[in-house]
C-alpha cells in the first residue's frame, strides 16, 4: 500500500473551505486557521493574503514578562526537562583561563603571550602555561633558551643584587618552581 503524502499546503489548510476570510471587508474563501491568542482554542480563518499579514504581526510574546519569556525559552531549549547541576561545588572546579594576568612587580597589566608554531593546534597543562608567562617564553622553547632566559632573570632578581625590586624572594621562587616546572615539559 502506497503511503499518502502530505504537501505543506494541505497541512496548514483547514477543513472548513466554505467559510469566508474574517478580515473585515475581504469575501475571499477562508482556508487557513490561525490562533485568536496563544493560550486560546478558538481560531480566526483568513485567505491566504490575510494569513501572511497576520502570520507577519503575530507576537506570541506580547504581554509577556522577561521572566516568562526566559522560562519559555530555556523550557524550550531543553525540550521541557528539568535540569540540575552535576555534582556540589562543580563552579569551584572549574578553571578559568585569562588573557590577561597582573604582573605584581611592575604594577601593570599586560596580554599574556600564547605564541604556538603555525601547524601545531595543542592545549598546554596549565602549570607549564603558567611557568611559561612567568619566565616570558614560547610554548616551542628549547632546553638551550630556557637556561639562558633562567639565568638572565636568577640574575635580575636575585637578592644579593642591589636594586630597587620588591618582594625579590618571591619572584626567584616564583622563577625557580617554573624553571623546574619546564625542564621536564621542554625537549632537547
Amino acid at each position: 500500500m502506497k503511503k499518502k503524502s502530505t504537501t505543506h499546503s494541505n497541512f496548514f489548510k483547514s477543513d472548513c473551505s466554505t467559510k469566508i476570510c474574517d478580515e473585515v471587508n475581504c469575501t475571499e474563501v477562508g482556508e487557513y486557521e490561525a490562533p485568536k491568542s496563544p493560550n486560546s482554542n478558538e481560531k480566526y480563518t483568513f485567505c491566504l493574503h490575510h494569513i501572511k499579514s497576520y502570520n507577519k504581526r503575530w507576537n506570541y510574546f506580547a504581554g509577556k514578562s522577561q521572566k516568562e519569556i526566559y522560562d519559555f525559552q530555556k523550557n524550550d531549549f531543553l525540550e521541557g526537562k528539568p535540569t540540575r547541576p552535576f555534582s556540589k561545588g562543580s563552579m569551584s572546579k572549574i578553571k578559568f583561563q585569562f588573557r590577561h594576568f597582573f604582573d605584581k612587580h611592575n604594577m601593570e597589566f599586560r596580554k599574556k603571550r600564547k605564541v604556538f608554531e603555525n601547524n601545531v593546534n595543542y592545549s598546554l597543562n596549565e602549570k607549564i602555561e603558567i611557568s611559561l608567562n612567568i619566565l616570558e617564553l614560547k610554548p616551542n622553547v628549547s632546553k638551550d633558551k630556557l637556561k639562558q632566559r633562567y639565568n638572565s632573570l636568577v640574575k635580575k632578581y636575585h637578592p644579593d643584587v642591589k636594586n630597587n625590586i620588591e618582594d625579590k624572594e618571591m619572584k626567584i621562587k616564583e622563577i625557580n618552581k617554573a624553571y623546574k616546572v619546564l625542564q621536564k615539559y621542554v625537549k632537547n
